[in-house]
């Protein structure tokens, strides 16, 4: 492990939740945190540990509060711990899905009954609002004119001009990667609620047509099994949603600088813009 690695294990060592010593171990994955797996008293767990990153709009605590609410929904692992910018679930044991390949029919009925049921829990009203047409356009003012292409910028802005209205009514993931379903058995579980909120439910099954890369009939089952959100809503979002997602890696690389699998997941973002072109 690395220093930076070394420092957040020391942290979660010296957590009061653990049953015995605990046996930490870096685990792969998080471009914004970094991840562990721990066992400790013949139980395994997941282990999170960041920091408020107000260029990306995420605080920790809004983050463990939804991680909560999706664990009694039954769609995220349960919280064990929270605190000091450190979140220790259940460590959930199973599949998790990779962007590079295509999603099974059984495998999406399984993610639209997870989305599902998350967007009919009970969710407070004063969770952050996930307004994706507004994180964007706070994103375009925060970055230099030469942080990329101008002709990408006025892409960008076209398309979030023609953003559909949204009604928040419920609590939403709005990080939707295939990376952050993990297939159990007969159930997926959601993972990293760190972007999560109240907003409308056209927002989670929207990035999951775009950042799957559904096509038009497993579209139509996805929004079918779900049964709360409307086809044509969520197709007049996607495009939004590949914006948000594109302008995502142009803060990350703006901020942190251009690190691990950046540079290819930027290409992919920006072509996926590029695709909804007039």
């Amino acid at each position: 492990m690395d220093s930076s690695a070394i420092g957040a294990a020391d942290r979660l060592r010296a957590l009061p939740c653990w049953r015995g010593v605990p046996r930490i171990e870096p685990w792969p994955g998080g471009r914004t945190n970094q991840n562990f797996r721990v066992t400790a008293g013949g139980e395994t767990y997941f282990a999170r540990v960041g920091i408020d990153l107000p260029h990306h709009f995420v605080r920790r605590e809004n983050e463990a509060r939804c991680a909560r609410l999706a664990a009694d929904a039954g769609v995220a692992p349960t919280v064990i711990h929270q605190g000091d910018g450190m979140l220790v679930t259940a460590f959930i044991e199973g599949r998790t899905l990779r962007h590079e390949d295509p999603i099974a029919d059984a495998d999406l009925d399984l993610v639209a009954e997870a989305l599902r049921r998350v967007h009919a829990y009970p969710a407070p009203m004063d969770l952050n609002r996930f307004d994706p047409v507004a994180i964007c356009r706070g994103n375009l003012a925060g970055l230099p004119a030469t942080a990329f292409a101008a002709e990408r910028r006025r892409l960008a802005e076209a398309l979030l001009a023609a953003a559909p209205a949204l009604t928040p009514r419920c609590l939403i993931h709005a990080d939707l990667i295939p990376e952050n379903f993990i297939m159990a058995g007969p159930r997926a579980y959601v993972v990293d609620w760190e972007y999560a909120g109240y907003g409308d439910p056209a927002v989670d099954l929207a990035q999951i047509i775009v950042l799957f890369g559904l096509d038009d009939r497993q579209a139509a089952r996805l929004l079918a099994r779900h049964g709360g959100v409307d086809m044509e809503l969520a197709r007049a979002l996607a495009p939004v949603l590949a914006v948000r997602e594109a302008l995502w890696c142009e803060v990350q690389a703006h901020h942190v600088g251009i690190r691990g699998d950046l540079p290819e997941y930027r290409t992919l973002c920006w072509r996926r813009v590029e695709a909804f072109a007039p």
